[in-house]
């Protein structure tokens, strides 16, 4: 008996090593079979990248470095060069040099930008004016560099990655906005900070290696071991609460940055909850629900305030109201809820959200898409859309074959691009509505992602098909090579782009008249100044008052200075309307005439200044 039962547990045994044994060589073939089909895009982990030290991270990551140094030095060249335009200088006059919290309760128009308006209220006490109206794109821009360079390394080597992310660089819109006195930058900049937080939280890593492809979908303990010690637990859940609150956070400063960014917001959440039900994960999909109501409830409360600030200012201005010559904290006191409701209506009926006519959007749909299009890359609109069209079949045929390898990185980026690609258009016909073109900046990145893609879709199928006749060395080797000319390209093509004089022309023709005029005043001679227009109004503000620190008088009499659009020197300068805020026969001509000289003269405004 005893002999038999050693028989049957040696026999026993012996099946289990094998099956161990069997299971081992399947995950090492696997493993090499995916490795082949990656080449070398494995992500460094945190114990290799600190063997390699700093030359090793700057080898790997050097084009790169480059691109990133080089992109630096050119935005802060348009930050102090390029002269500041209409919308920017509105938004400095009237909402971020009146300081934070003015920026933060009131929004007249959707010229204010809240939450970049309230952020440059702070960089503006550094005392430089340039530096309060572009410094919060300028680090936005930088930042959404790095952002998009590290999402991209979650899936494609180093030298593709800097590819993609000289492609974004190159783009026209992003490059406009990206040292522009605007939220644009920023809410791109949120955007992905919020796809990297939504990475971390989808495709959680174990000791550097992607969960996914350790064990698809399964918990980090399925291979049996347990953390080490309460501490190492505790650091891990309090990273992943964090993940959580980085990405309210974002959705939250992205909506409250500017509201139309509800058209990256609500794909982010789909294209994260679309990755967890796909993939098994139903406690994280709802932490993640949980942290988007959170993000909501954040923005329903900020956006609260604004309402009941500017709908006690509609209640205490309305002669035939009950409110009508009270103060804001009587109104807000008394009756909250008529200024929440009155503010809200104001901001919700503005004209420039409305909807348009169907018929007329059916017919202007794809002109417009073009549009769009045009503003990433000047004059390719069309072959943009055709790209783009190829590109999201691709992304989908690479998310459908990534899901079944299990190489989840790249499934969530293919799924990611898709979504948010295809829910532009799906938006626009719900809502039937053809948005400013700068608007869809954000976009920028989820094409660079996307083109990305396309190339590594490519490179793929190539690899699977010259598998059989080369080894995986080789094919690595020219993988490696073929990444390093793309990324050489993508940096080219950035630095040809970068100079093109449609990219540095500045963002307004009669705002780089009126800054020329100006730069030849000189404020020791003038004390009283005249302007004819909104445009020299807001310019005279921010260059002599602001940045030379001289305020000047309005006269309109006997000024020093007089600075007028030539349409208000003729017959034709009577009964004109916005931007201009006087006609010709306003100006006192008979003193231009007899004490004043011209100073200034181009194709589009004069300037006289008093013979001393």
């Amino acid at each position: 008996m005893k002999n038999k039962k050693s028989a049957k547990a040696a026999e026993s045994d012996r099946g289990v090593r094998a099956a161990n044994v069997s299971q081992a060589i399947k995950g090492v073939k696997a493993a090499n079979a995916s490795e082949a089909i990656k080449g070398d895009k494995a992500e460094i982990t945190s114990e290799t990248a600190g063997k390699c030290g700093p030359a090793g991270f700057f080898r790997e990551n050097a084009l790169f470095c480059l691109l990133f140094c080089g992109m630096g030095i050119y935005y802060l060249w348009r930050m102090f060069s390029i002269p500041p335009w209409y919308d920017e200088l509105y938004t400095y006059e009237n909402f971020i040099d009146r300081g934070m919290i003015y920026s933060m309760i009131h929004w007249p128009l959707p010229n204010n930008h809240v939450f970049f308006s309230a952020l440059s209220a702070v960089l503006n006490k550094l005392g430089s004016p340039y530096i309060g109206l572009r410094g919060v794109s300028f680090l936005a821009s930088m930042g959404s560099l790095l952002l998009l360079y590290r999402i991209l390394r979650k899936a494609v080597p180093a030298n593709l990655s800097t590819a993609g992310v000289a492609l974004f660089a190159a783009m026209y819109n992003v490059v406009q906005q990206a040292a522009q006195g605007r939220g644009y930058a920023l809410s791109g900049f949120f955007l992905l900070a919020a796809v990297n937080c939504l990475y971390e939280i989808c495709v959680p890593e174990v000791r550097g290696i992607n969960a996914a492809s350790a064990g698809a979908g399964q918990e980090h303990k399925k291979d049996g071991q347990k953390d080490v010690g309460r501490t190492k637990g505790a650091w891990k859940i309090n990273r992943r609460f964090w993940y959580y609150a980085g990405f309210a956070a974002c959705l939250t400063g992205g909506l409250y940055t500017i509201a139309s960014n509800l058209y990256w917001v609500v794909p982010v959440c789909m294209a994260g909850g679309l990755y967890l039900l796909f993939s098994g994960k139903y406690k994280t999909l709802f932490r993640l629900i949980g942290a988007s109501l959170a993000a909501a409830l954040a923005t329903f409360g900020l956006y609260t305030i604004i309402w009941l600030a500017i709908g006690s200012n509609f209640l205490v201005k309305e002669e035939a109201g009950p409110f009508f010559g009270k103060g804001h904290f009587y109104v807000l006191l008394h009756a909250p809820f008529a200024a929440f409701s009155r503010g809200m209506q104001a901001m919700l009926s503005d004209p420039n959200i409305q909807s348009i006519d169907r018929s007329r959007f059916n017919s202007e749909f794809i002109m417009y898409l073009e549009r769009v299009a045009n503003q990433v890359y000047p004059n390719g609109g069309r072959i943009l859309l055709v790209l783009t069209a190829v590109g999201l079949v691709l992304a989908l045929l690479l998310c459908i074959r990534a899901f079944r390898r299990k190489d989840m990185s790249v499934f969530f980026l293919a799924l990611y691009t898709v979504v948010l690609t295809v829910m532009v258009p799906v938006f626009l016909t719900v809502q039937c509505v053809f948005p400013y073109l700068r608007v869809f900046t954000y976009m920028g990145s989820v094409l660079a992602m996307l083109f990305v893609l396309m190339v590594y879709a490519g490179a793929d199928m190539v690899r699977s098909l010259m598998v059989k006749w080369k080894g995986t060395e080789s094919l690595a080797r020219v993988g490696k090579a073929a990444a390093l000319v793309f990324a050489g390209a993508g940096i080219l093509f950035s630095v040809y782009s970068c100079r093109l004089p449609e990219y540095n022309a500045g963002y307004d023709s009669r705002d780089n008249h009126i800054y020329a005029a100006l730069k030849q005043l000189d404020e020791q001679e003038v004390d009283t100044v005249l302007v004819g227009d909104v445009y020299a109004r807001l310019n005279l503000y921010f260059h002599i008052r602001r940045c030379r620190g001289k305020e000047l008088v309005m006269d309109y009499e006997q000024p020093d200075y007089v600075l007028m659009d030539k349409v208000q020197t003729g017959p034709e300068g009577e009964a004109l309307v916005w931007p201009y805020e006087m006609n010709t026969q306003d100006f006192p001509w008979e003193w231009i005439e007899e004490h004043m000289e011209v100073v200034f003269e181009d194709d589009s405004y004069i300037a006289y200044q008093v013979v001393r």
